[in-house]
């Protein structure tokens, strides 16, 4: 098997791309059956992904870093982690989307000092902790995502991803046997004005939360196995995840993003959460800023 025939993106199409209100796209069926079927079979225990910490209510990810040189993953997971790290998959991502890209971002290449063909492209060096690879424009990460909802709740509500993310997607492997509901991923749009600038976007409440009644849903990236949800980031990609009824089963997926060496936009903070940033830089000020 070819490494191109391991893209999530082998599938699709640019007369697939939504643009509004972001480009973004949802696969069904995005990797060939065969393919997908054998990589669900190999798909580590989940004592793999979580290296070691205890499982809870949250989600926990397993770095491309790690995976491929843990032989307790198998030789194709590692194979599909090392493509999707890769120059070559990014170059196809150009090709789908690099206009895309572009109108976003309209000084993404003049920042990097690069057209976007010509990009460096590394793989993420430590996961979350080290999202910058040496030398490169395009860090590239590929990880293992598995969240626990024994207990009803909402997986994440509304919000943007950090300014630095060029794009994200997300490969749902979901078991046969989760009888769950919810955990789809929603495209939102703003129904409010939150929006400063081009390049900016005002948040309710930290990380990067936006308050629900600020936005709609618009379209839905079904938690279905062997469907592809991938957006280009900007403070325009407001996302959520839906609530999941209890169950014992980990909702499952493959995330891939990538990260530039400076933000594409600006997030805007409310008076009270610019004091409680600052606060929290200080020492002993988180004690005051865990009250705000």
């Amino acid at each position: 098997m070819s490494n191109q025939n391991f893209s999530i993106l082998s599938r699709a199409a640019k007369a697939d791309l939504v643009t509004t209100p972001y480009p973004h796209l949802v696969i069904q069926d995005a990797l060939e059956p065969e393919l997908f079927a054998r990589l669900a079979a190999a798909f580590p225990a989940d004592e793999v992904i979580l290296d070691g910490r205890t499982p809870r209510d949250t989600w926990f990810d397993y770095p491309a870093c790690k995976v491929i040189r843990d032989e307790r993953v198998a030789p194709i997971w590692r194979d599909f982690f090392a493509y999707h790290t890769s120059k070559a998959f990014f170059d196809e991502l150009v090709v789908l989307a690099g206009d895309q890209l572009k109108a976003l971002h309209p000084e993404l290449e003049s920042r990097a000092g690069r057209k976007l063909q010509d990009w460096v492209v590394g793989m993420r060096p430590g996961g979350r902790g080290d999202p910058l690879a040496d030398g490169a424009e395009a860090s590239m990460e590929c990880q293992f995502y598995i969240n626990y909802t024994r207990q009803p709740r909402v997986v994440r509500g509304p919000h943007v991803d950090r300014p630095s993310e060029l794009f994200a997607a997300l490969l749902y492997f979901r078991r046969e046997d989760d009888d769950s509901t919810g955990a789809n991923l929603e495209v939102c749009e703003a129904v409010a004005p939150i929006y400063p600038g081009d390049q900016a976007v005002r948040i309710s409440k930290l990380p990067a939360e936006i308050d629900e009644d600020l936005v709609k849903t618009v379209r839905l990236g079904e938690y279905k196995a062997n469907t592809l949800v991938l957006f280009l980031n900007s403070a325009r990609s407001i996302h959520a995840v839906s609530p999941r009824s209890p169950t014992g089963v980990p909702r499952r997926h493959i995330n891939f993003c990538c990260d530039v060496r400076f933000d594409l936009f600006e997030m805007k903070l409310p008076a009270k959460l610019r004091l409680k940033r600052r606060l929290e830089n200080v020492p002993l000020g988180w004690r005051l800023a865990k009250y705000l």
